[in-house]
């Protein structure tokens, strides 16, 4: 009797856990795609000025914080209850480290819209348009890693992720040369130096971010592939 229970509540007992890794999975794309609305709504509100939509984002980042909580209980109890081994440990533990990036994500866009709610303020003199595009730039090109991010993650598929790596050194470099613009006005007209200092503020929080997706795409090859490209330079070549 004791082998027949065990021959049935074994099925049983892997197609359980195997359902919660799927739902593990999909609260972190949900948590991916909460974060990239976040970012892209951010983008598009300091591109138009709108202070109100800047500050409705600003709110998302407690849903984001409690996703995050969520998967972390999440996996402490996949780990204490079933104890994983090989692919699936890789998976939670990657899926654990993923949902900390996207929080430490929405965090620095938190601070970039609160940044925008005051350089936008009306009483504030306005920006030049210069500065305006080179944050609406780097910011839409972060965000697209992200977006590559999510659909990479749904379809489990690494390949594409190893070229993302390559995209976030180009975004790194489009910051860099945002920097030195920012310098080269300050320069020009030293009356911009307030501005400018608060669009390089608003540059190292997508700074920040992009360094954030470089984790994750570092995390997911991880997960999918079992390599760990973290300190492997060569490997994160397509």
């Amino acid at each position: 009797m004791t082998i027949q229970i065990d021959g049935f509540s074994k099925p049983h007992t892997l197609h359980l856990f195997d359902s919660e890794l799927g739902h593990l999975h999909s609260l972190v794309i949900e948590m991916m795609g909460l974060v990239m609305y976040q970012l892209d709504q951010t983008i598009q509100a300091f591109d138009h000025g709108e202070i109100k939509l800047a500050q409705k984002i600003m709110s998302k980042s407690k849903e984001i914080n409690h996703y995050q909580l969520e998967i972390d209980n999440e996996v402490m109890t996949l780990l204490a209850l079933n104890s994983p081994v090989a692919n699936d440990l890789r998976n939670v533990i990657s899926t654990s480290k993923i949902a900390v990036e996207l929080q430490n994500m929405s965090a620095e866009i938190y601070s970039f819209a609160r940044l925008m709610t005051v350089f936008c303020y009306p009483k504030t003199s306005p920006l030049n348009s210069k500065l305006f595009s080179d944050i609406v730039k780097i910011g839409n090109l972060v965000n697209m890693i992200l977006i590559k991010l999510l659909i990479a993650c749904e379809d489990k598929n690494a390949s594409p992720v190893y070229s993302l790596l390559q995209n976030g050194r180009e975004c790194q470099s489009e910051l860099q040369e945002g920097v030195r613009h920012q310098l080269t006005i300050i320069m020009q007209d030293p009356r911009m130096i307030s501005s400018a200092l608060g669009v390089m503020q608003m540059m190292n929080s997508l700074e920040r971010c992009n360094e954030n997706c470089k984790n994750i795409a570092e995390y997911m090859i991880f997960m999918i592939d079992g390599i760990d490209v973290r300190h492997v330079t060569s490997r994160t070549q397509g």
